[in-house]
C-alpha cells in the first residue's frame, strides 16, 4: 500500500484528523518516482565504488543528468555514497537514493552538465 504527497490535517478541539489518498497500485515504486529531469533508458557498462572499496562493474540501465539506475550484485543501504565512473569521465560522486533486487537508484551530489548526460546516453544507445 503506498500514499500521495497531498495529505493534510486538522487539529481543532482536542481532536487531530487526517485526510489523504491511499493506492494498492503496485506500479508505484522505482518507475514512478518523482525527478527533476526525466532518465532514458540505455544500455552502459560504467565502474561503482563505495568508499574506500574497490571498484566493481555495473551496467547502468537508466540515466539523467541528476541520477542513474544501475544493476548491481553490491547490496547497498539507502544513504550509502558511492562514485560512478562512466566511459570517458573522471567518476562522479552519488547517494543511493533506493535499493530494490539487484537495482539501485542513485542521484549525483553534482548534476552532470546536459551535453554530458546526452553524449553519454548516446553512447548507451549505440552499443
Amino acid at each position: 500500500m503506498t500514499y500521495a504527497d497531498n495529505w493534510s490535517s486538522n487539529v481543532g478541539a482536542g481532536e487531530l484528523s487526517l485526510s489523504g489518498e491511499l493506492s494498492t497500485d503496485s506500479s508505484f515504486g522505482a518507475g514512478s518516482r518523482k525527478r527533476r529531469s526525466e532518465r532514458v533508458n540505455c544500455e552502459l557498462g560504467a565502474g561503482l565504488r563505495q568508499r574506500g572499496a574497490t571498484g566493481i562493474s555495473v551496467q547502468i540501465v537508466d540515466l539523467s543528468a541528476e541520477g542513474f539506475r544501475a544493476a548491481t550484485h553490491l547490496q547497498l543501504d539507502k544513504g550509502a555514497d558511492v562514485w560512478l565512473r562512466l566511459p570517458g569521465l573522471e567518476a562522479s560522486h552519488a547517494r543511493v537514493m533506493w535499493s530494490e533486487g539487484h537495482f539501485i537508484g542513485c542521484a549525483f551530489t553534482r548534476a552532470l552538465h546536459p551535453a554530458v548526460d546526452d553524449m553519454i546516453v548516446r553512447k548507451g544507445r549505440s552499443n
